[in-house]
């Protein structure tokens, strides 16, 4: 995303990023976007940063930085506003109002811009992918297959499948894995991101999604929003069988079927989903405040 993203900012805006790349050794967008997922990795001792001092000083000072990846909001989400009591200030749209202050800002005090622009990037991505926006919730009974519940009232309280990573359609196969990886590499059946971005610019970036008319610190609530509605697709289909619940410690499994074609069907839908995430970086990018 990253690659497609840089070859649709304006000229100005590369010099900026350029100038805040260089801050933190970095050469291109395509490089960093995968910083935020090496540094909860070395939170938890493994990972290419595992012993890496930037990594282990932002893990000790954002503990909570794993969080930042995602917003469980149930499926018939309309508004983030009208969700509120499924979101924290360490949601992914509040992670990215933070990158967006950071870089806005002289002298920034929470992380560098460096960081804030690896973080950037990644979570724009994310925020697109429907599962990173969303959670099933579940009425549980014994005896009976796990009904999902999608109005935001009726799901307060009641237990989620974490974005779909409880849900499996295999012994070890989970749904959002699923979307996260297999799916993307599904697009061009490769997973070199040049190929990907070549892909995306020939068969999915026409129209480029227009530009928001509201501010554009607010542009992620949208995101989150319109994700969540989009994952009502990942969910279509789906046959909830069995599951599994523990109290010591808390963990679910509910074991699922797809329907017949759903990779196929859902392959577009990562595609469509990955090429307005690059286009709205862009726009993202073109509109920041960029600090001197």
């Amino acid at each position: 995303m990253g690659v497609l993203a840089e070859r649709l900012i304006s000229s100005e805006t590369r010099t900026k990023i350029q100038q805040v790349l260089s801050q933190g050794g970095d050469s291109d967008l395509a490089s960093i976007s995968t910083w935020a997922d090496n540094v909860r990795k070395a939170g938890k001792g493994w990972g290419p940063l595992a012993n890496d001092p930037e990594a282990a000083a932002f893990n000790q000072h954002f503990p909570h930085n794993a969080s930042w990846h995602f917003v469980d909001l149930p499926l018939g989400t309309k508004s983030y506003a009208d969700a509120k009591q499924f979101t924290s200030p360490d949601d992914i749209v509040h992670a990215i109002a933070r990158c967006i202050r950071v870089l806005e800002s002289a002298q920034p005090k929470e992380m560098t811009q460096a960081q804030a622009l690896r973080l950037l990037v990644h979570f724009v991505a994310d925020v697109h992918q429907p599962l990173h926006c969303v959670s099933g919730y579940y009425r549980l009974e014994d005896a009976k297959p796990p009904e999902l519940i999608k109005d935001p009232q009726e799901a307060a309280g009641l237990p989620s499948d974490r974005g779909g990573n409880d849900l499996f359609y295999g012994p070890k196969d989970e749904l959002h894995a699923l979307w996260d990886v297999k799916l993307v590499e599904s697009i061009c059946d490769s997973p070199d991101y040049e190929v990907l971005a070549d892909c995306l610019t020939n068969n999915s970036l026409s129209p480029q999604p227009p530009v928001s008319s509201s501010d554009y610190h607010n542009w992620a609530e949208a995101w989150a929003v319109e994700s969540a509605q989009t994952a009502n697709s990942a969910y279509d289909g789906i046959q909830f069988r069995l599951f599994r619940q523990s109290q010591d410690p808390p963990s679910l499994q509910i074991f699922i079927s797809l329907p017949p074609n759903y990779e196929e069907r859902e392959t577009k839908v990562a595609a469509q989903q990955l090429a307005k995430a690059a286009a709205r970086l862009a726009q993202l990018l073109d509109q920041i405040r960029w600090a001197e």
